[in-house]
This record gives C-alpha cells, structure tokens and sequence, in this order.
C-alpha cells in the first residue's frame, strides 16, 4: 500500500531523526483509536448483522440475525419480529417509518408517542407471491412505493398493494440510483424497473459468467458496478470500462461483497477476506480497516453512514464504527506484548521505545515491521536519551548505548534514570542510577563510565545543572539536593538538603526541572524556583499566575522553540515561555487516555516539535498535534434528546410516558422516575452527560456516561429537568429542557380542595349551628336552672310551709290530745267525787259536767281545725283515701289522718275520746274495709298515698 508522509521536526539539541505522519497513521502503523468494536454482549443480540440503514434523526438500524436492531448513540435495543424470523435487509424511510425484510418476511415498523417500535407484517398482501424458502435481501424506496427483492421476485408495496414485478432471470442485487431502481439479472446484465415490469439498461457479454454485488452512482451520471471476484467496472453510457485497475487483484483475491458512497463522494468498499477500503472519488485509497488495524471481523455484510459520515459496517461478527472526524490532535496506538511504555525517542530513522520489558524499536518506514526487543535489553527501561548523535538507555542493569544499528552497555550501575550532559565539562555526561551519580566520558565516539561523583550516595529520579554548575537532584521520594562540586566535577564538596523543614513544608512529591534555562521544582502544589542572587528557594509567582491549575504540575518537559509540555494529575498542557511572556497553546484532558491511560508517577512526553509529541501509555503511545483543530464544533449543534420514561408506582407498577412533547404531567401515584437520554452524535471518543432537576437540585450532576436519570417519590410541583452533554475536552453540547409536573395527591388536587372548602363551610356551618344551639342548650339550661332553682327555693319554701303547718297540726293535734286528756282526767276526777259524795254531788251538776266535757273532747270546731292543718299539710289526702275507699265513714277518716301522722295508738285513743283498744279495734274495722292482705300493713298504705 502506498504511504503519503509528512516529514517532521527533529528531535535532541544535536542530532535529528526524521518522523513520518502519514494520513489517520503514526510512523507508518495505523491508529486505531477512530475505531469502536460493538460485540453482540454490548448490544444483546445475535452476532450476525446482514444490513444497516440510519434514519433521519440520527438513530442507526440494523438488520440483526434475531430482529430489527436500533442504536441511537447511547442505548442499543432489539425488536424480534413476532414470527421470530431472520432479517436480512432494512430501510429507515422517515423517523418513524423502517421497513425490514427476512426469510418469508415483509413489513415496516412505527413508532409510537414512547419511541417504541411496532410492527405489521405485510405478508397477509404478499405470501401469496412468496416462492419457498424465499429471502427477501435488498429494500428501496421511490416515489412511495417499497420495492423488496430476492433472488427470484421484486414485490412492490403501493397504496396498501402488492404487486409483483416480472423478472427476466435470477437477480444478484438491487439497488436506487438516482431515480431508478436498478437490478443486477445473472448473465444478461443490469435492468431497470419502468412501468411495473424489468426493462434492459445496460447489456454486455462482459457481465456473463459474473456476480454483480453493488451498482452506485459514479461521476457525470456514470455507474460504478462491482462484482465479486471480477473487479469493479465503470458504465459512462455507452461502454464498460475496468476501475482502478491497480487494485483489481486485490479485489479478486479478497471477495468484493458491497459497495457504498458516503456523503463526500467517497467509495467504501466491503469485503469478505479484507473488511473495508475507502477511495476518494478519483480512486485514490484512503484507508484500508481489517482485522489487524480495528475491525473485529473481516467480512462486511453491510455498510452505511450516518449524519456526520461515519462509517458503520453490519460484520459477520458483531457491528464496527469508524469515525470520520480525523485525529483532531489526538490519536492513541495501542502495541500489544512489549508492556508499560515510559519513554520513546526517535533515532537514525527508527523509533525506540523504553518499556518495562525491554527497549523494542521498528522501522518508520517500513509498515508491516512490528517492534522488536533491542538485544540484551530485556527489563525495565526508565528513560532514553539522545546526545552528541548517540542514543543512552536508562536501564535496570545500567546504561546502554546505541549506534549504527550496534547497541552495548557503557554501565553497569544498577538503574539508569535521568541523563544530562555536564555544561562545565566538556565530553561528560551525568547520570542518575538508583544509588549514586555517575560520570559518562566520551573517547574516540565512544561513551564509557568514567567513576562516579563521590562524597554522595542516595536514590536520584532527575537531575538539573545550573548555570553556576551545581547539580538539583531530586529524590525517588523524598526531597530535593544541592550538590556542589569540586573543581574536577568527581567530587561532591557540599550537599544541602530541601525537604520538611524547608520552604515546601514537605518532602514527597518534589521534582527539579528546566524552563528557560532556570532552575523550577514542582511541588504538585505550586512551582518554586531558586533565587541565585539571595541564594534560596522561592514560590514562582510569575509562573503560578500565568499556568493556573497546570502551576500544580508533577513533570515539566522541555520542547523546541520555548514550548513546554507540562504534565498534572488530571491534565497535559503545551505553553510558550519566552522573554517573561506565557502563551497556552493547548491542554489535553487526561481522561482521554481512559483505558490506556499514563503511567501515574512516570508520565512521560517525547516532544517532535514544539507543537507535536508522543504520549507514553501502559500499552502503546499517544500523539498529539497541539496545531490541530478542536473537535467542540460538532458537540455544540447538539441536545440530548429524551429517548425512554418510564413512571413507576410504589406498587412497582410500570407505565411508559410520552416522550414527543417539551413537557410531561405525572401522576402522583406514577411519581418515581426513570429518563433515558440519547445523544446521536456518533464519534469514537467518550461522551458525558450532567443533569440538573430545577426546584429540586442546586448544581449539575457529576458527568456520567450513561444518560439514565431516576427520581424516586418527587414531591408534587414544577420542575425543570436540564440535561447536556460534554466531551472529554470538556466541550458542552445545547442543553435539553424538560418541564415536569408532577400532580398533587388526590386529598390536594383542586376538586379536593374544592370538597374541602365546602366541607369546611359544612363545618363552620355545623359548628355554627352546633353553637347556636350550644348557646340555645346553655339559655335552656340556665333557665331550667333558673326554674329549678325557683322550683327549689318554691320547694324549700314549701316544704317551710309544710314543715310550719306539720308544726302547727302537730301542735294544735297536740293541743287537742291535752286538752282532751285533761278533759278525761277531769271527768274521771268528776266520776270520783260523784262515786264518793254520792248524792251529796248532785247528779245535776255531775251529767252537766260530763256533758260539757264530752262536747269539747269531740268538739267539731277542734276536727275541723285539725283538718284544715292537715289538708294543707298533706294535700288532698283525704281526697285522695276517699276516692279509693268511698265507704269509709267520717270517723274511719280521722283515723286515717291519725295514722298519717304516725301517730301511736295510745296517741290517737284521746283524739277519739276513746280507750286504746278502742283505737285498736276501729285500725282492725278499717283494714276490712280497705280489704288488706294478712300480710299488708295498714301503715304502710296510709303512709304510701
């Protein structure tokens, strides 16, 4: 294969070696880092993909072994069709329109307001056209109309019809141009379909005995024709013509199975021995992709390229991505089986590289050599080294040095790391090993070990000689020396250590280099440097104010014209430092060595020139062209765009969401959840994205390189969910906004709070009217107690009454039972003087004194009074006895009126004016009469009216 180079800029102070760039390829090898692999693991389905097609909005399909299969930049999905059939072709007609076609199989799918594909079969309108075991492997469209081919038929699908199309013999293949389609028939040539029927276009002996593969537009309405194994011919109209004719054995031997042309009029052509050659429109190669530089496989069933024209290839084995945009500064080649890579250089036209296995070297020119181990050179390399036209290895064992092809160890002192030439002895160089400094002479163009700097012993990582001659040595680990030097420069006369106790406050992390010709430590920190007219060690303010965050640099390497490579822990930037100026030419994230990354506390640059240089990786080199264009032009055109939601309940149930409008209404019950983003901006180098939840999150998310967003139970209200994506430059695409509302709860929503006003005047008016009759309850109550107080104090007052008239008939009772008693002591008195004078008493005066005195003992006044006390003393008792007893006499009733009183029988018989037993007996006439029971008490009945 020809090799188109670029000769670079020489490397060393003295002595130059040539370096090739070639196109998309570093020193003849080519790089691989615009390649992605997508295993049937990454995308989950069947390892065969026999066609892919891109779509308007970006996504890719692809005609996968088990189904449709759909990459939109992120996220790969399958769609098996029902029948579980083979795809053989398909065709992204519009956003939401694809056509596919298998075995026995047609149909189209269309997607719904969720991005979900659905599918209809066709074959209810077609299989009654289908031949046995049919295929149907090639789908184009014109003018509305679907034309879906096999071997043996093309069917046309129109208006909702099938209408087959009569071929005249077997077809290859099938393709548009312009505005016809185009078929390939064995043996008789190209025809086109006219009027519903296959119709001769091109014929000619040459296409007997051959197999068209591909037929696609060439220049000023020419064909380009390619067949499988005959080479590739061009039609001009009027006669066939062979193309690229240097090629042809190459298309012969290799199997041509398709063709395409991409957006800039270049030809991809895919094999099935060889994977793809890329030619631009006058058949000059461009670049050839196998197995041996990116593809995971050779044989290419299908080609296309999507919006930004990129290459995508449907292999026999898994899908291949080739990026178009070019090296932008930045190409990665990983070597496989010679280990970590720590230092490179460029020598007498071959390029070294110092591994931890060894020091392998290859040719620039040669592209097929692959790197070899430098003889005897097995172990760790630290750093490689050109002076005086001779190149020095570092090495585990020694120093090695190489010329003319001859390589020899000019030391034996254990470990080689930092090599510098001696500015105040000529033909000296000195380096630092894992124990000491030693002395490296030049004789007759020979290097040889000259001793080594007595008076000091210590592990030393890089060494600095100063413009008065004094050696900085750094530390593995710790700290910083100042080695000053006898006149001889053998010995060290004095040592001064920079550690803890010195201006850094610490001792790791120190490291002494070069700028401009002036003594810099880096810190990680911040930068110092040595002040040589006060004789200390101070912060490099003018430095640390012009490189910002790369002043926290942990290696400086120097390149022509003042440029400067300075290397941090999260990036790599290119200045130029000249006459108390600082330009910033370019810095280089260090995550896009991911995967291959720097080797940490070892990171190493070769400088080519003062804006070019090479990377060492753990597994191969980097180059970087800080002249190249940026790649941010692209991310910036773009948005994130929402490709999948999915609203789940508490309850784990799942509803997908509509995702074709700028904002969304959830349901409380459905408020967890889960956006899935794409982002079909198709390049082979990462892309991040950051999300920011309005009304809920005060700054961007950390980026992540999947665009997945959960929100679990988001609280009821507005939101504004952003989302953008950034390139490992730190580039930032549009940002995609998305209004979220998410519903209050039922017991919140306005119908809610519309029952609930109501309620709450239900309420107030309940509580009105519960107080109105609480109040009205309170007045009733105050007013029965008002009325049972009057009723009490009526009571009291009564009771008074009764109690002043009980006293009174008690009293005036009393009264007539003492008069009466006197009366009958006054009468038996009476009896006693009569029986005693006898006649002398006269019984005139006797009978006229016992009449007197019975008239007063049943005096009626006396009775009538007494009755009068005791009515209004017991109230209508009397009444009350009658009308139960309406046959009791007068006489009956005052002795129930006795007996009311509870009065004895002894305290009733003077009432009567008559003898206790008289009172007994008239009790016992009174019990007949009310007819009591044996057992009733006469007592008790009075008592209890």
């Amino acid at each position: 294969m020809k090799s188109y180079i670029l000769l670079l800029v020489i490397i060393g102070c003295v002595v130059a070696g040539p370096m090739l760039f070639k196109e998309n390829r570093l020193y003849g090898q080519p790089t691989v880092n615009n390649v992605r692999n997508f295993q049937k693991e990454t995308y989950q389905a069947a390892k065969q993909n026999w066609a892919v097609d891109r779509c308007h909005n970006g996504f890719m399909y692809f005609a996968n072994h088990n189904g449709l299969l759909e990459f939109d930049g992120i996220n790969w999905k399958l769609y098996p069709l029902p029948n579980e059939t083979v795809l053989r072709s398909v065709l992204a007609a519009s956003d939401s329109l694809i056509y596919t076609s298998g075995y026995r199989e047609l149909g189209y799918w269309e997607a719904d307001n969720t991005g979900e594909l659905h599918y209809h079969s066709l074959n209810k309108l077609a299989e009654q056209y289908f031949s046995d075991n049919e295929e149907f492997w090639n789908i184009a469209l014109l003018d509305d109309a679907v034309y879906f081919h096999s071997f043996n038929s093309v069917l046309m699908y129109h208006n909702e019809r099938i209408t087959p199309i009569e071929l005249p013999g077997f077809t290859n293949t099938m393709h548009r141009v312009g505005n016809d389609i185009l078929l390939a028939v064995r043996n008789q040539g190209i025809f086109r379909i006219e009027n519903g029927k296959a119709v001769p276009h091109i014929q000619s002996p040459l296409f007997e005995n051959i197999m068209i593969r591909f037929i696609l537009p060439y220049q000023e309405d020419q064909l380009m024709i390619g067949t499988n194994s005959n080479g590739i011919f061009i039609w001009d109209g009027s006669s066939i013509t062979q193309w690229n004719r240097d090629w042809h054995q190459y298309f012969r031997k290799n199997e041509v199975n398709r063709g395409y042309m991409d957006g800039q009029g270049h030809f991809i052509i895919g094999t099935i021995m060889d994977g793809v050659l890329i030619f631009d429109e006058r058949g000059n190669p461009i670049n050839n992709y196998n197995t041996a530089n990116g593809l995971q496989n050779n044989t290419v069933l299908g080609i296309s390229t999507d919006q930004f024209n990129n290459i995508w290839l449907a292999l026999d084995s898994g899908i291949d991505f080739i990026s178009n945009a070019g090296n932008q500064g930045f190409m990665i080649e990983t070597i496989p089986n010679i280990g970590a890579v720590y230092d490179a250089a460029i020598f007498e036209d071959q390029i070294y590289l110092g591994t931890n296995q060894g020091l392998f070297v290859r040719s620039l020119y040669d592209d097929q050599s692959q790197y070899q181990l430098v003889p005897e050179s097995q172990d760790q390399v630290w750093d490689i080294q050109l002076h005086d036209g001779h190149l020095f290895a570092g090495h585990n064992d020694g120093v090695i040095q190489l010329k003319a092809g001859e390589q020899q160890f000019i030391s034996r002192q254990s470990g080689g790391f930092s090599i510098r030439q001696d500015p105040m002895k000529a033909g000296y160089l000195l380096a630092s090993t894992y124990s000491s400094i030693i002395r490296l002479k030049q004789q007759n163009g020979v290097y040889t070990q000259d001793g080594t700097l007595k008076g000091f012993v210590d592990l030393i990582r890089y060494i600095e000689i100063d413009h008065l001659g004094d050696i900085w040595a750094s530390h593995m680990r710790r700290g910083i020396y100042r080695l000053q030097l006898n006149d001889k420069r053998d010995s060290v006369i004095n040592k001064s250590y920079y550690g803890l106790n010195s201006v850094f406050k610490k001792d790791h992390s120190l490291h002494v280099f070069k700028v401009e010709n002036r003594i810099v430590f880096t810190t990680e920190e911040k930068l110092y440097t040595y002040d040589d007219l006060n004789d200390s060690i101070i912060p490099y303010h003018f430095l640390n104010e012009q490189l910002n965050e790369l002043a926290a640099a942990k290696r400086i390497v120097s390149a022509p014209d003042h440029h400067y490579w300075l290397i941090t822990d999260r990036e790599i930037g290119l200045f130029r430092i000249f006459n108390n100026t600082v330009e910033h030419l370019k810095t280089y994230p260090r995550s896009l060595f991911s995967g291959n990354e720097l080797i940490d506390d070892f990171e190493n640059i070769l400088p080519l020139t003062a804006t070019k240089a090479i990377v060492c990786l753990e597994n191969g080199i980097a180059q970087l062209d800080a002249e190249a264009a940026d790649s941010s032009s692209a991310i910036l055109k773009f948005q994130p765009q929402l490709r999948s939601l999915k609203l789940t309940s508490n309850r784990q149930h799942t509803t997908r969401g509509a995702i074709d409008k700028d904002d969304i209404f959830v349901r409380y019950k459905y408020r967890n959840l889960q956006l899935i983003y794409c982002f079909p901006l198709f390049t082979h180098n990462p892309i991040y994205f950051q999300s920011l939840m309005k009304g809920l999150e005060q700054e961007w998310s950390e980026p992540q390189a999947t665009p997945q967003i959960s929100f679990d139970r988001l609280p009821s209200g507005e939101y504004e969910l952003l989302v953008k994506a950034v390139d490992q430059w730190g580039n930032e695409s549009q940002v995609n906004s998305l209004h979220i509302e998410v519903a209050p709860p039922w017991y919140l929503t306005s119908y809610a709070r519309t029952a609930y006003l109501f309620a709450f005047i239900g309420i107030l008016f309940g509580f009105r009217t519960w107080g109105i009759q609480q109040t009205r309850k309170k007045e009733r109550l105050e007013h029965e107690k008002r009325e049972k107080e009057i009723i009490r104090l009526r009571n009291e007052k009564l009771r008074n009454e009764i109690q002043h008239k009980s006293k009174e008939l008690a009293n005036s009772t009393m009264s007539i039972i003492k008069k009466n008693e006197l009366l009958l002591e006054i009468k038996e008195i009476a009896a006693r003087q009569k029986e005693q004078l006898g006649s002398r008493y006269p019984d005139k005066y006797y009978y006229h004194l016992t009449r007197k005195i019975e008239e007063n003992i049943t005096s009626q006044d006396d009775w009538q009074v007494f009755e009068t006390n005791f009515e209004r003393a017991h109230e209508q008792f009397l009444n009350k006895i009658k009308e139960m007893y309406p046959e009791l006499t007068a006489k009956d009733l005052r002795l129930c009126a006795f007996l009311r009183m509870n009065l004895a029988s002894k305290e009733i018989a003077p009432l009567l004016g008559i003898s206790v037993r008289g009172v007994e007996n008239h009790r016992y006439r009174l019990r007949k009469k009310m007819k009591l029971d044996h057992d009733e008490k006469l007592i008790d009945l009075i008592l209890g009216l």
